[in-house]
């Protein structure tokens, strides 16, 4: 009997002794885990860059349009958008050839995002001019971007972005369906759709010791919630071809996501993200979603989880803004944000509808907002 408890009083102190250790690598893995967030497409209206405009100062600022999705862009490691723009300098426009002031760029760097991408069908909308300006003004802010290159030794020297914390290596690749039909002009590239040039990309990502491969693309159909058949096939070739994740833009709504099985893997694909900001007003078109990756560097998985994000038009600290509201703080403290009951009904209708295309997916359910809005 006294050989029978000893034996059971040193299993009981071996059994926590492992609990103990297990639960401390947990800790140590959870601690060590890398966030990723992205956003969907930033526009540049003619309405945007008027409400931007100050005419007592002659200058433009976007720092309000960013205020109250600050905190979530800043909980990550690196936080990653869609530049829908080029920065091609005066004159500025809006719809169908843009061109936004450099403080857009401004405004983004100070909401805290890392990446800016470039692949998309405006990214030649100043021809040659505009997308050599925006890349040298991207670069000057210190930012990083993907999609878009002066020339191939440019790409060959940059392309694929390698984002690394904790000796984990993460490949970003970026490229789009076209550029609505206006050339590009040698020896300027834009990464496009090409499936041989993606194969060649992904092997480059090997090259370079890359431990997660993320596509960023612009795809798909505008204004169509559900992703299409093409958009499906392609997915699939991505998976297949060792893409880790997937993430959308263009639609200018947010569709489905699902997850595509290959061997041991569940890779995560969110067909669009819909828009981050823009004057687009229409149902399901007036926002998007804010994606938050967060990816473990031991067993290399990745768990993702979204939040709707509105954008609103309004006064904001006494002038008028485009700024954008995370729904699950407007639903948690609806008071702070006075506004009309046309403006409160739209955003809940948005994130009803949005909560409904990612039902199988997790939601980012943390709220920074505390404070009144003017």
């Amino acid at each position: 009997m006294k050989k029978a408890s000893i034996l059971f009083l040193l299993l009981f102190l071996f059994c926590s002794f492992l609990q103990k250790e297990n639960s401390e690598r947990d800790l140590f893995v959870e601690k060590d885990n890398i966030v990723l967030v992205f956003s969907g497409d930033i526009m540049g209206h003619s309405p945007q860059f008027k409400a931007a405009y100050n005419p007592k100062t002659g200058k433009y600022n976007y720092d309000a349009c960013f205020q109250y999705v600050k905190p979530y862009i800043e909980e990550a490691d690196f936080a990653v958008t869609n530049l829908e723009v080029p920065l091609a300098g005066v004159p500025y426009s809006g719809y169908p050839n843009f061109s936004s002031p450099d403080a857009l760029l401004d405004g983004l760097k100070s909401a805290g995002y890392d990446v800016i991408l470039t692949a998309n069908n405006h990214v030649v909308d100043r021809g040659k001019a505009g997308l050599e300006r925006t890349i040298k003004t991207i670069k000057s802010r210190d930012l990083r971007h993907a999609g878009s290159y002066m020339n191939k030794q440019q790409r060959d020297s940059i392309y694929p972005i390698i984002l690394e914390k904790h000796n984990f290596r993460i490949a970003l690749l970026n490229c789009t369906y076209g550029t609505n039909g206006i050339s590009v002009i040698s020896p300027n590239l834009v990464n496009m759709i090409d499936t041989l040039e993606i194969m060649s990309d992904i092997k480059r990502c090997e090259e370079l010791e890359s431990n997660f491969i993320i596509m960023t693309i612009h795809w798909g159909n505008e204004y169509e919630l559900q992703a299409s058949d093409a958009q499906k096939e392609l997915a699939g070739f991505l998976v297949r071809s060792g893409v880790d994740m997937i993430v959308g833009s263009h639609p200018h709504v947010v569709q489905n996501m699902e997850y595509i099985q290959n061997g041991i893997r569940n890779v995560p694909v969110y067909y669009s993200l819909g828009n981050s900001i823009s004057n687009q007003r229409k149902p399901h078109t007036n926002g998007g979603i804010m994606l938050r990756a967060e990816i473990n560097p031991i067993t290399k998985s990745v768990k993702t989880s979204y939040m709707p994000i509105f954008v609103h038009k309004g006064v904001l600290n006494g002038k008028f803004q485009f700024y954008l509201v995370p729904s699950i703080d407007y639903i948690k403290q609806p008071d702070a944000f006075k506004l009309a009951p046309t403006d409160s009904a739209a955003i809940m209708f948005f994130d009803t509808e949005t909560r409904k295309r990612l039902s199988n997916t997790t939601l980012w359910d943390k709220s920074f907002q505390t404070t009144t809005l003017n």
